[in-house]
């Protein structure tokens, strides 16, 4: 006889959460082609995440109280669970059938979201060139519609899909459009690092809120939603900033902007001027009077720290600088070194995150959420990246969360044949295994010429 497992109409759930509730399955949830859509562990706080998996093929969910599974009100309280047979489950997940592999599954995702991601950010590029090409011709008007409405588009797609755009292979060959492929990227990863911000400094000042205020728990929950740094409306307009702060370089020579050698002091000071005075004229021109978007142009290459070097506009201390513009940096300083230049080559993102991380720990409190937001937002080790591991062989990162490891060499550094097994250190047995970080990792151009045809097919 089956045990009992209350299965709940998916719309039920959506409409729970929608109302500030709480769901968590207690079992991972896959749809008929082995995608997983919701994992045991989570707690589901966003309807947009089951709204997700509704769309991926879940009608019902189970809820297995036994694995911490269950429904929550917005008070916090325990739903009852209606008492109903096992749900009728996927056959990778019932009767012993095979289960399909961890990487197939994660593979099968990544292929499904890429197709998804490409014709967005394909979308984006075309705006942003649009609008570049009107700055140039026109000699300074654009569309602001087009911008606000592309953002739109992709401030949707990354409530459920927060480190979507990383499925796509960094231009590592070609530095042709970079300033196009750069403006997305910065919205898109600074996006993503704006949220986990403001979820995480919320949660630290309602905390700090309820706790100065001796409050039960009941009362803490209540003052849970008591403070919060940025509304929606003002996120979606530090995204546009984000998509727009480097507008300001369709004025600039392109001798200049496309310069192959380092600037002189004097071509310098004509790149600074994208940001100290091109791009404000250019949003007074065609009246964009946002102030947000203003200060994101204006002040993303300020410091960060009082004593930083080469940063300009000077004259406006650091602990002054808003958060989202330290934010549109950090997105920026990383795309910029892990893409192709036309005066250097792209670096591995894993050395780039240990290397902002170094240069900016330590300093004023705001900025370390900030820099561990971008952190959590890019993982320490981002996906696509290539790692050596403590047993000499390399691993492609597959999901930066975990990390979820891809071994594509043996420990002599020979390619392996086919396609091997995933493996998260420190679980699995593979607790002895882990990332070398005393190993410099390699660059992108060396690590694409050892991944694997059947990897290149797919991901790369």
């Amino acid at each position: 006889m089956p045990p009992v497992v209350p299965k709940i109409a998916i719309d039920q759930l959506i409409d729970i959460v929608q109302a500030g509730g709480r769901v968590r399955t207690g079992v991972d949830i896959f749809n008929k082609q082995g995608q997983l859509l919701l994992e045991k562990d989570v707690l589901v706080v966003d309807a947009k995440v089951l709204e997700r998996a509704k769309r991926l093929g879940a009608a019902t969910i189970p809820i297995v109280s036994g694995n911490a599974g269950g429904l929550w009100d917005n008070q916090g309280h325990q739903l009852t669970l209606p008492s109903q047979p096992a749900p009728e489950l996927p056959p990778t997940a019932a009767q012993g059938t095979p289960h399909p592999s961890e990487i197939d599954r994660k593979i099968s995702e990544i292929v499904e979201l890429k197709a998804i991601v490409t014709k967005k950010y394909e979308h984006a590029k075309s705006c942003i060139k649009d609008s570049l090409a009107s700055i140039q011709e026109s000699g300074g008007e654009f569309d602001y519609e087009p911008i606000s409405n592309t953002v739109t588009s992709l401030l949707d797609f990354l409530a459920t899909n927060d480190n979507a755009f990383s499925y796509l292979t960094r231009e590592i060959f070609s530095a042709d459009d970079y300033l196009y492929n750069h403006s997305i990227n910065v919205c898109t990863i600074g996006t993503v690092i704006m949220k986990k911000f403001n979820e995480s400094f919320n949660a630290v000042v309602n905390t700090f809120l309820a706790n100065a205020a001796n409050n039960t728990i009941k009362e803490t929950a209540a003052i849970g939603k008591s403070f919060t740094y940025f509304l929606p409306e003002e996120l979606h307009d530090i995204s546009i900033g984000f998509f727009m702060h480097d507008l300001g370089k369709a004025l600039i020579d392109k001798e200049i902007l496309n310069k192959p050698g380092r600037l002189t002091d004097s071509e310098f000071e004509v790149m600074k001027s994208h940001s100290t005075s091109k791009g404000l004229e250019l949003l007074d021109k065609n009246k964009v009077g946002n102030p947000y978007i203003a200060n994101i142009s204006h002040y993303h290459h300020a410091k960060l720290f009082h004593d930083e070097s080469r940063c300009y506009p000077e004259g406006k201390e650091h602990n002054a600088i808003p958060a989202y513009v330290k934010v549109c940096k950090l997105a920026d300083i990383y795309d910029a070194m892990t893409s192709k230049r036309c005066y250097k080559e792209a670096f591995n993102p894993v050395g780039v995150v240990s290397e902002i991380f170094q240069k900016y720990a330590g300093k004023d409190p705001l900025l370390q959420y900030i820099l561990h937001s971008f952190v959590r937002s890019v993982g320490i080790y981002p996906l696509g990246s290539i790692v050596a591991l403590t047993n000499g062989q390399l691993a492609y990162v597959l999901d930066s969360q975990g990390p979820i490891l891809l071994p594509i060499t043996d420990p002599q550094g020979e390619p392996l044949k086919g396609a091997p097994e995933s493996l998260v250190p420190g679980k699995d047995g593979a607790t002895e295994l882990t990332v070398d970080r005393r190993k410099p990792p390699i660059s992108p151009l060396e690590a694409y010429k050892i991944l694997p045809e059947y990897l290149l097919k797919t991901l790369a």
